[in-house]
């Protein structure tokens, strides 16, 4: 497997830091010489590690900032908000896109 190489160009924020002090960061990167894309995903302190991530191009990142400004995000009830089912039905009735097979409720 050949070796992968990244570059930090800008670090844009942190999300959020762990207990163990892992950061879940956006950053603007070059990832094997393939030029800059916008990158979100949890390093180790002094970036010795990196979990699993996504990269975003320019055009992926507007559009994504795009969705964040036209969605309605309920208030946190504490820290570490979680996703309900009821919230994530309220959001499938808002939006345009409704894929069946994602949001099946379970017989019981």
């Amino acid at each position: 497997m050949a070796d992968i190489t990244f570059e930090v160009l800008e670090k844009l924020g942190i999300l959020s830091e762990s207990p163990t002090g892992w950061t879940k960061e956006l950053r603007l990167m070059n990832w094997n010489n393939r030029g800059p894309r916008y990158d979100l995903r949890e390093w180790a302190p002094g970036d010795r590690k990196a979990s699993r991530g996504i990269t975003l191009s320019l055009r992926e990142m507007r559009s994504l900032q795009e969705l964040l400004v036209e969605t309605e995000l309920p208030e946190p009830q504490d820290e570490e908000e979680i996703v309900t089912e009821e919230m994530l039905e309220e959001a499938a009735g808002k939006s345009d896109y409704n894929n069946e097979g994602s949001a099946k409720k379970k017989a019981g």
